[in-house]
């Protein structure tokens, strides 16, 4: 039995258009499950369970639209049989009814009907996805909005002073920029009682954080969810020139790494990266060689 849940609409469409070319006499039965009120939460499950009990496998398709109408196509399907499965499939959907909800074809006298039917299915899903994309890009704007507002209203006083705060603070801080959970767990083990570590998952969030913070080393993921990685870095050295920086994506390649050191970061890392990876950028960082030769200097001098 074959199922389709995913692009429904076109590939039935180009089934039911084969069938009328070179099958005509196939048969379409229209379970037409958006026109009933009902809250069962596994009933296509069910369904499709009744289904095999009733019918033969391996001359069934079944096609799950979007909007929940079922097509369930065999050569065998009679008006007996269909009204025998309509008694074990009813059940299901209890108390609503199935009655005026279910059509059988014969696909090359009903293709003109079907192929319309699939059309409006069709049609009605590009107008929903160009809604959602409208809402996207408003709800985008808005965001983009809201960072600028609050770029624009960042402590001047905290801009400032972050190379003198960076400088004065004795213990080195790492700051991450990344919003997959099992990378963020990475590091955090990576560095665990070696360095400082403070973690943002989002661009905005970055921005903010950084001021705030004034890390010796930031390792900045390409892919949030907000703010593309380079936006960041771009808007990041306009706050901090002298900013270290590392990105790390797992898309690596030439564009990403090349677009990614134009705009000032010292260095590049793939995923999946390694603890020695990160190690060798943190040690790198002039701002954390400065802390250890302090610390070094301060040892030497005690002694």
């Amino acid at each position: 039995m074959l199922v389709v849940t995913e692009k429904t609409e076109v590939t039935l469409l180009e089934t039911l258009r084969d069938y009328w070319e070179k099958s005509p006499t196939h048969r379409c039965l229209h379970l037409k499950i958006s026109q009933i009120e009902h809250d069962v939460p596994n009933w296509f499950d069910r369904l499709l369970e009744k289904t095999r009990q009733n019918f033969d496998e391996h001359n069934l398709q079944i096609y799950r639209c979007l909007d929940d109408d079922v097509f369930i196509l065999t050569r065998f399907f009679t008006h007996k049989s269909v009204e025998n499965f309509l008694q074990h499939i009813s059940p299901i959907f209890s108390p609503a009814t199935l009655n005026g909800a279910i059509e059988l074809h014969e696909i090359g006298v009903g293709w003109a009907k079907l192929r319309t039917i699939c059309e409006k299915k069709i049609e009605i899903i590009k107008i929903q996805n160009a809604e959602k994309r409208q809402k996207a890009a408003e709800k985008e704007a808005l965001l983009k909005m809201n960072r600028e507002k609050a770029l624009n209203t960042m402590s001047e006083d905290l801009v400032t002073t972050i190379a003198k705060r960076r400088e004065q603070r004795e213990t080195a801080e790492v700051m991450l920029v990344e919003d997959d959970l099992f990378s963020q767990k990475l590091i955090k083990n990576a560095l665990k009682n070696k360095y400082s570590l403070s973690i943002t998952g989002d661009g905005q969030g970055a921005l903010m954080s950084y001021v705030n913070k004034a890390p010796d080393v930031l390792f900045l993921d390409i892919g949030l969810p907000d703010i593309n990685g380079h936006e960041v870095l771009e808007k990041l050295f306009k706050i901090d020139p002298d900013a270290y920086v590392v990105m790390f994506s797992g898309n690596g390649d030439k564009d990403n790494v090349m677009q990614a050191m134009e705009l000032g970061a010292k260095g590049f890392i793939g995923k999946p990266f390694t603890p020695e990876k990160l190690m060798k950028y943190i040690q790198k960082s002039p701002f954390i060689n400065e802390k250890q030769k302090r610390e070094k200097n301060h040892g030497n001098l005690v002694h």
